[in-house]
């Protein structure tokens, strides 16, 4: 119930926020709105108000703004049709604009009420690479890899990047600054998380997620796990240690509600950073937190498009409404601060999907007044619609196939 609450409130919000922006911009510049909805299908509710009918319908993902002019042939002053191409592109672009804007008000609000990870170390592993390297709690960190750093995420993307297997860091320490050149710690997983009780760790598991090796084998949320390669386990530490000590397969022996199940699952090797840094809080850290990862997470939509096109991301690694419905419920359940920060992920995910120049989309629309600007005449109000229909209908299916696919995760088909 908690996870279809916040599936609910979280969709409802993001695609509100896209939606306003669409019709604000449109009253800007004189144009009739037919109809303001959020949600598809059966209208549930409605009220009208000024001319314009506000609606609630009764399937709470997606929205639309009526507009005159936008799909049918209208010439009047009040018509999207007939303002410049400047105007149209600002009611087509606000919706996006306001996603993005809306995650950076949530990032703000996270920053503001919980601080932010700076760049001076907290803790750090007596056995890490860092502190073999001469790394030191209180040390400033000025740099990774020459790009300067002013909060965790600055060094944390630096440091779980695939690419290089080292990487070189410049610290301050009593007014001394120095670099150094640190292999990056690697930690062999099964991909689970550990439940955590009364503020302790356990040995009852949860699979990271839908692609981790152990999902794949088969274990599931509140599977027990018992034994490593058939060594009692009974703490997370141990349990870590194990895995760790183990080779290229581990054998994991669970309790699922008093059934003793044995799986053995391939270990992967994943980036390990065994440092954090203190908390802060202060106005200038927040405000540069909050832009940092909303341009880092607009970027990071480039980058799987071009992994995407270039064939290094598979299908497989995409999520649909049933993954993200069930992100959103796991994230309700870790908190209001989770549950906010995952919220401007899907903004920004949703505003950055919409500018892409597919028809049905914001962003096809932009081009085909990029077109309009060039020619110097508009193409024909049915011909535009028709270009959009099929983009939709390909849409539709792509959904249908992602969703699908979300469902032989789920039910491990």
């Amino acid at each position: 119930m908690l996870t279809l609450i916040a599936s609910i409130l979280v969709f409802s919000a993001i695609v509100l926020v896209h939606e306003y922006g669409h019709y604000k911009a449109a009253k800007s510049v004189g144009i009739k709105i037919y109809e303001f909805a959020i949600g598809m299908g059966p209208t549930v509710f409605k009220k009208e108000k000024k001319g314009i009918v506000y609606s609630i319908r009764a399937v709470p993902f997606g929205g639309f703004v009526q507009m005159e002019g936008e799909e049918e042939d209208s010439r009047t002053p009040t018509s999207f049709s007939t303002k410049t191409i400047a105007q149209r592109a600002k009611v087509i672009a606000a919706g996006p604009v306001m996603n993005f804007v809306l995650a950076l008000v949530l990032f703000l609000i996270i920053a503001f009420s919980y601080g932010v990870y700076g760049n001076h170390i907290d803790y750090i592993d007596e056995n890490s690479n860092e502190y073999k390297a001469g790394l030191r709690t209180g040390d400033k960190i000025i740099s990774v890899n020459g790009e300067r750093t002013y909060i965790w995420e600055d060094i944390f993307y630096e440091l779980v990047s695939p690419e290089e297997s080292s990487y070189t860091l410049e610290y301050e320490r009593n007014g001394q600054i120095d670099k150094v050149n640190i292999d990056k710690n690697y930690r062999k997983i099964i991909g689970v998380t550990s439940t955590i009780v009364n503020g302790k760790t356990t040995t009852t598991v949860t699979p990271s997620d839908m692609t981790s090796p152990a999902y794949k084998a088969g274990i599931m949320d509140g599977d027990i796990v018992i034994k490593i390669n058939d060594i009692p386990v009974n703490t997370w530490d141990e349990l870590t240690t194990q895995v760790e000590n183990s080779n290229k397969t581990v054998k994991v022996t669970v309790d699922r509600k008093g059934e003793i199940i044995d799986y053995s699952i391939d270990l992967v090797e994943q980036i390990s950073v065994r440092f954090n840094t203190q908390l802060e809080k202060s106005f200038m850290t927040a405000i540069s937190s909050s832009m940092y990862k909303t341009v880092y997470y607009i970027e990071l939509m480039f980058k799987t498009i071009r992994l995407l096109v270039t064939g290094k991301l598979g299908s497989d690694a995409l999520g649909g409404p049933v993954m993200v419905i069930s992100m959103v419920g796991e994230a309700a359940q870790n908190g209001i601060l989770s549950l906010l920060s995952l919220a401007a992920f899907i903004s920004i995910n949703l505003g950055f999907m919409n500018l892409l120049p597919f028809p049905a989309l914001d962003g096809s629309k932009l081009v085909f007044l990029a077109i309009e600007g060039i020619r110097g005449k508009a193409l024909p109000v049915e011909k535009e619609g028709y270009i959009h229909f099929i983009g939709f209908v390909f849409l539709i299916g792509f959904m249908l196939f992602i969703t699908y696919k979300d469902l032989l995760r789920v039910f491990r088909i």
